[in-house]
């Protein structure tokens, strides 16, 4: 289902229309001390289903289901092993094969599953111009240069097929647009300079854009062609840390953050505050979330707050708590959540 978080890495991806998901969720790596080796497979309702060892150590990763319903988890800031790898997971979790990435992806980089299938792996600090695209094999398809270096940015998946690349560390204020191959197709600038923002492509196919480390208290939307529609201001500051979901029911859920932590608010595809409130079970910075796509409820995962590294909890579309409960092993800031 739809997932858009900005963390050390950001990630965007989705289960295309068409493709079924098994309504498990991979929860995989993150930290430096708490469980960057493993990972914990967990069902649409929280309910743990089976656990084990990623083939390295991983935080600050990316993971993307694949295709053909795999896994494919790439780079990590935890030693030379995970900056320039990559592996393949089945459903169960087991080890299909790994491989050695085009460039070094270390921290603050994107994974985006194209509308073909392939993975577009974007920027990140260690190699901030180059993007590289690979197919479900993990095999190399292409690779080349950003039109500007991009760190703690966000790549979204448009209904076009385009991938909306936009903010980042050096090149906050500008956005790019590539397609489904890596070429250039258009650029341009943005109303607010963003870097560990967050974006979300709606159900108008517009884009929304929220918060991030230099706008923290605003949001703006963009055509799925880069145009400024309109802008606003959200209900509490969105500095970095936090996650953006799309609902099924088209609206936007917004959680946690390192300046609002125990906070989540509901915008709708205008901007328009739906819902808010300041009750999450636990505090929630660097966590994870994911809509289940047979429920609609959202799953959020982990933090980097201590005593909230190893929780759970689920939320229905409408914000309101479902159930909680412990993980398998704590997942603080770094670790990535996809369901499969």
């Amino acid at each position: 289902m739809w997932r858009f978080s900005c963390l050390m890495a950001c990630v965007v991806s989705l289960i295309l229309p068409g493709l079924s998901s098994g309504n498990n969720n991979l929860i995989a790596g993150g930290g430096s001390l708490q469980s960057p080796s493993t990972y914990e497979i967990r069902n649409s309702s929280g309910g743990f289903v089976s656990s084990g060892n990623l083939a390295t150590a991983r935080s600050n990763h990316c993971a993307e289901r694949l295709s053909n319903g795999n896994a494919f988890i790439a780079g990590g800031s935890i030693n030379l092993a995970s900056w320039t790898t990559w592996e393949i997971r089945d459903t169960s979790g087991g080890f299909i094969s790994s491989g050695n990435l085009n460039a070094s992806r270390d921290i603050a980089f994107t994974c985006t599953l194209l509308s073909n299938g392939n993975v577009m792996i974007i920027g990140g600090l260690s190699s901030p111009g180059t993007w590289e695209i690979r197919n479900s094999s993990g095999g190399l398809v292409t690779s080349g240069m950003l039109w500007a270096n991009r760190a703690s940015h966000t790549a979204t998946l448009l209904s076009s097929g385009n991938v909306f690349i936009v903010g980042g560390i050096s090149s906050g204020g500008t956005w790019e647009m590539r397609d489904a191959n890596g070429a250039f197709v258009a650029n341009g600038t943005l109303w607010a300079s963003r870097s560990d923002h967050c974006a979300a492509e709606l159900l108008n196919n517009n884009v929304l854009i929220i918060g991030g480390s230099n706008s923290s208290g605003t949001w703006e939307i963009r055509s799925n062609t880069g145009g400024l529609i309109s802008q606003g201001t959200l209900w509490a500051t969105r500095q970095d840390n936090f996650t953006c979901n799309r609902l099924l029911d088209g609206n936007v859920m917004v959680i946690g953050g390192t300046a609002a932590a125990t906070s989540w608010e509901i915008r709708n595809q205008f901007g328009g505050l739906v819902s808010n409130g300041n009750n999450l079970t636990y505090p929630r910075v660097g966590h994870t979330s994911e809509v289940q796509s047979d429920t609609g409820n959202v799953l959020i995962v982990g933090s980097g707050i201590t005593g909230s590294e190893d929780k759970w909890e689920l939320r229905s579309s409408a914000g309101s708590p479902i159930s909680s409960g412990t993980l398998d092993n704590a997942r603080s800031n770094g670790h990535t959540q996809m369901e499969f």
